[in-house]
């Protein structure tokens, strides 16, 4: 018959608990120096992290001073009763113009006569083009002839090509609205009829009874008694760098538009930059700082990287000074920047393209600030070889926790083993010691 055995029965001992104990005191000095290596690694990775953040900022604010972006903006200016709306680019000259709004682009609209909601118009085919665009059918069954059924049947079969159709409904009865969607007159409308019973010609736009509401129509605009015409009412090209938004004709009226200089948006794109190299010089302080004396240090505290980077973008701020202070710029003791408003606007009322030879894409300062974040947190930057080498060393550990698993999983099945046997021969003693007593009584009792 087989016997039941326990670990631990034969002697007493509580082998489950020792051996647990015995791995997890081996266990213990391994997996403490895994915790803090993972622990100071994942701090690092997000230092870095936070560092390339504001790195990254500080580029995309130097990326709008590319090109136009280190100019002053163009600001312009209209009377609110002028009939247009006008904004300028920075290529904008300045200057004024004297502007007459004379017509407006519009889209033709042409309306049918009145006709009794049941009255069948007639069937057959009609022909619709928009312009010398290409022409296309709608088709009017037998039948389906009333001004909403052909309504209806221009908008289903001549959806998105430029023709709308509604119905309005006056005293005289319905009354059929076709509208081009295209401004201008290349979007006049033309209208044939053919087959059936003939009842569709009375919607033609020769012989038929269309009129028209509003004239397939250019806008015409004067400026400095020049005349241009255009098919919409927003003309891009008109004035160089200056785009018009045409909103109300008003013939033979003369309204002036002034182009001047406007350097908010240019200030606004300095003390972008200011505030992101502040950011990246605290983020790269605070995660570098040494601690001691009460103060807790920084995940990368005593990394030389964060430091040589601080120094470059120092170094850099430090050859251009004069330029920079001239542009009303001043630096603190712990090199952050700030701006003088009042200075800037008066260095750049004096020199338009001041910002452009200090902080444009090839002057010397901001192509030497560019180049250092480049090589810092591009893709094959400093940054990215630093976040490789921790991401290598975390998968390191990963690798030293699952070989630690194994190594305790097999020590365990040996100390499981020895105490097994231990046990074994425990009770074999104590088996043999009852007996040795049993028998050495019955000698006394004899």
């Amino acid at each position: 018959m087989a016997t039941i055995t326990s670990a631990g029965i034969g002697s007493g001992l509580n082998v489950t608990e020792l051996v647990s104990q015995l791995v997890a005191a081996e266990r213990a000095p391994t997996d403490n120096r895994l915790n803090a290596l993972e622990s100071t690694t994942k701090a690092q990775i997000s230092a870095f992290g936070s560092i390339k953040a504001a790195l990254s900022g500080l580029e995309s604010t130097l990326n709008k001073l590319n090109g136009d972006g280190s100019l002053p903006g163009r600001k312009a200016t209209v009377p609110d009763t002028a009939g247009f709306t006008a904004t300028a680019g920075a290529t904008a000259s300045l200057g004024s113009y004297s502007i007459i709004v004379e017509k407006l682009a519009t889209a033709q609209k042409l309306q049918s006569a009145a006709a009794a909601s049941t009255t069948q118009i007639g069937y057959g085919t009609l022909t619709l083009q928009v312009g010398t665009g290409d022409a296309f059918d709608v088709v009017i069954d037998s039948g389906k002839g009333t001004l909403a059924d052909i309504r209806d049947a221009i908008n289903t079969q001549a959806a998105g090509k430029g023709v709308t159709a509604t119905l309005v409904r006056g005293d005289a009865g319905d009354v059929l609205v076709l509208g081009s969607s295209k401004l201008g007159t290349g979007g006049a409308l033309t209208i044939t009829a053919s087959g059936g019973d003939g009842g569709l010609s009375v919607l033609a736009t020769t012989g038929g009874t269309m009129t028209q509401i509003t004239p397939a129509q250019n806008a015409e605009v004067s400026v400095d008694g020049i005349t241009r015409t255009y098919s919409g009412n927003s003309l891009t090209d008109l004035i160089d760098g200056v785009t018009l938004n045409l909103t109300k004709a008003k013939p033979g009226e003369a309204f002036t538009l002034s182009v001047e200089s406007d350097a908010s948006t240019l200030k606004a794109s300095m003390l972008g930059f200011i505030s992101a190299y502040n950011t990246a010089l605290g983020a790269l302080r605070t995660q570098s700082a040494p601690g001691g004396e009460g103060k807790v240090a920084g995940p990368l505290s005593g990394d030389a990287a964060p430091r040589a980077i601080m120094q470059q973008l120092r170094n850099a701020v430090g050859g251009s000074y004069a330029d920079l202070s001239a542009l009303g710029l001043k630096t603190a003791v712990d090199g952050s920047l700030s701006l003088d408003g009042s200075k800037f606007d008066t260095a750049i009322a004096a020199n338009p393209l001041a910002v452009k030879n200090l902080l444009g894409d090839n002057a010397e300062f901001g192509k030497s600030v560019r180049e250092i974040l480049h090589n810092v947190v591009g893709d094959q930057g400093l940054l990215a070889d630093r976040s490789k080498s921790l991401d290598a060393r975390m998968k390191s550990v990963t690798r030293q926790r699952a070989d630690l698993d194994a190594r305790m999983e097999r020590l365990e099945t040996a100390y499981r083993r020895q105490f097994t046997a231990l046990d074994a021969m425990m009770a074999q003693m104590q088996s043999t010691s009852s007996y040795i007593a049993q028998q050495l009584g019955s000698l006394k009792t004899g």
